[in-house]
């Protein structure tokens, strides 16, 4: 007797279409700003499991990451696939110039589309106009200690920065930028404090304690690796996994303003013209299953929103408790982070 085998469902059907199609083209084009490591353990998990390149075109902030964009599509060229940056830099900069297309018509695996696999239990696209897909919720902890010049719990608050032992060994990430450092006023002007508690309390870490204002990300952080400064606010996160990785002397206090969650540089979009369509498609789903998460969120040293993903050795105070409630990120949120900018560049250039 010959038994008849059970026709295959539809996304199946399209996924096996989808893969053989991404083979042919053989490469899949990513332009990011993520850390050196996490494009290499991407690269590498997604050409052992599909036999497909991954291709990455990195910038150091989203700024230039659209710029770059910008500037090759004005010369009608199209070689992106996927944008890797953070929500403000994709929903602020990239979706209102019109670079941005839609991200679910790319999901197609039922372990990504399904909501009961993602925290909330939806698919955690940000916006209505389906352009932005956080991948990491973590909480932000935005300040930065050298254990060898700061105690441990000697920081508990914003305002302890204010303290006079601190004078002159303070950085602040630009908050004149998008980033980190406007982030961190945007939540002290929009969610916990009002604009004349933050307008005062920049004022004084620029006058009273001698701030020290720092574009770089990475010179941000490394200057308290290295113990130039005491304290860091508004360090990039993926920053301080790394040097937590390499047993650098640096701690991130635990303040009691800290409840902001947020994927930081960790999402994705993808462009309104494929390079390569379906490897595209092969990829973001292989990114977003319990695999490529796994990879990526470990190498990040933050929590990945699928459920499934295991934390081990991450750090707790960066761990959302579900007992508690935070600042999730939101659409309205990073038009808020606008006007916060514009803010920051006024108190600055008032002290001038």
């Amino acid at each position: 007797i010959q038994v008849t085998p059970a026709p295959k469902p539809a996304w199946e059907v399209k996924w096996d279409t989808v893969v053989a199609e991404a083979k042919k083209e053989g490469q899949v084009s990513v332009y990011d700003i993520w850390r050196p490591e996490i494009r290499a353990v991407l690269k590498k998990g997604f050409k052992d499991k599909y036999g497909i390149d991954v291709e990455f075109s990195s910038a150091g902030r989203g700024a230039e990451l659209l710029a770059k964009i910008q500037t090759e599509q004005r010369a009608g060229i199209y070689s992106a696939d996927v944008f890797g940056a953070g929500a403000t830099t994709l929903l602020a900069s990239m979706k209102p110039v019109g670079v941005l297309g839609k991200v679910s018509p790319t999901l197609i695996l039922p372990e990504v589309t399904d909501g009961k696999y993602w925290i909330g239990n939806n698919v955690p696209i940000i916006d209505k106009d389906d352009t932005t897909f956080p991948m990491i919720g973590a909480i932000i902890r935005t300040i930065v200690y050298n254990t060898d010049m700061v105690k441990d719990g000697e920081i508990t608050s914003y305002m302890d920065l204010l303290k006079p032992q601190y004078k002159g060994k303070i950085t602040l990430n630009d908050p004149t930028v998008t980033g980190s450092g406007n982030a961190v006023f945007y939540h002290l002007i929009y969610n916990l404090w009002d604009e004349q508690r933050a307008t005062d309390f920049l004022k004084k870490l620029i006058t009273q304690q001698e701030v020290v204002i720092q574009r770089d990300n990475r010179i941000h952080t490394e200057s308290v690796v290295r113990g130039k400064y005491a304290i860091g606010l508004a360090p990039l996160p993926d920053l301080i996994s790394e040097f937590t990785d390499l047993k650098a002397p640096i701690k991130l206090a635990l303040v009691e303003e800290d409840n902001r969650v947020t994927s930081a540089a960790g999402c994705f979009g993808v462009p309104v013209k494929f390079a390569h369509p379906n490897a595209a498609a092969v990829f973001i789903n292989w990114m977003l299953s319990k695999e490529g998460q796994t990879m990526f969120a470990s190498t990040w040293g933050n929590p990945s929103l699928r459920k499934d993903v295991p934390t081990t050795g991450m750090d707790p105070l960066v761990i959302p408790d579900p007992n508690k409630k935070y600042y999730l990120q939101t659409e309205e949120e990073v038009k808020l982070r606008g006007q916060a900018l514009t803010w920051s560049r006024k108190v600055i250039e008032s002290l001038n």
